[in-house]
């Protein structure tokens, strides 16, 4: 006790100093490939052609809604007139709601795809699912009045090519999109 030191620390060595690391507040901005911009780009282009066709439908919505009705009744003879009706309804609603999940699904998958989250991807599928979907529905329900269409003001090249065209791009760009995942 005769060579202790005066201060009370019994000889014994200071504490360690704790690290101190200075980082920056925000995250930074994620790390965009090559394929994340060519998959959003792809399905920018895709959104556009779909969207294209859906606008024109909609300029010439009564007179194509006439056309289709005008065949439907020839075709099924025994269908009332509010049936016939219902049943282009419904297309048009099935047709329209299935482009809105396109857009939607789409747009927000490529967002989520471009801040880097990996979830963006299952958005995309689901964007090309309701595409292949609207697509194949409105072959199926313009294509047997496809001549009546076109004088109704939808041309030829978008009852199904175009849409089919912009399904097409639109599933080139999910598979980029997962297969650049990994790089």
């Amino acid at each position: 006790m005769l060579n202790e030191p005066s201060d009370g620390s019994a000889g014994h060595d200071p504490p360690p100093r704790p690290r101190v690391q200075i980082t920056p507040m925000r995250v930074d901005d994620p790390v965009r490939g090559r394929g994340t911009l060519v998959a959003v780009g792809l399905w920018a282009a895709a959104i556009v052609l779909i969207a294209a066709t859906s606008v024109l439908v909609a300029l010439h919505l009564d007179e194509i809604r006439v056309v289709l009705s005008l065949d439907l009744a020839r075709e099924e003879p025994g269908a009332t007139a509010d049936e016939v009706v219902r049943a282009v309804n419904i297309a048009f609603g099935v047709g329209a709601v299935l482009v809105g999940v396109v857009v939607v699904a789409a747009t927000y998958g490529c967002t989520r795809l471009w801040q880097g989250a990996g979830s963006g991807r299952g958005w995309l599928v689901v964007a090309l699912i309701a595409a292949v979907a609207a697509t194949v529905g409105e072959a199926i329900v313009v294509g047997p009045s496809s001549a009546a269409v076109v004088e109704a003001g939808l041309p030829v090249v978008f009852q199904w090519p175009v849409p089919a065209a912009g399904a097409a791009i639109g599933a080139v760009a999910t598979v980029i999109a997962y297969v650049s995942a990994d790089t």
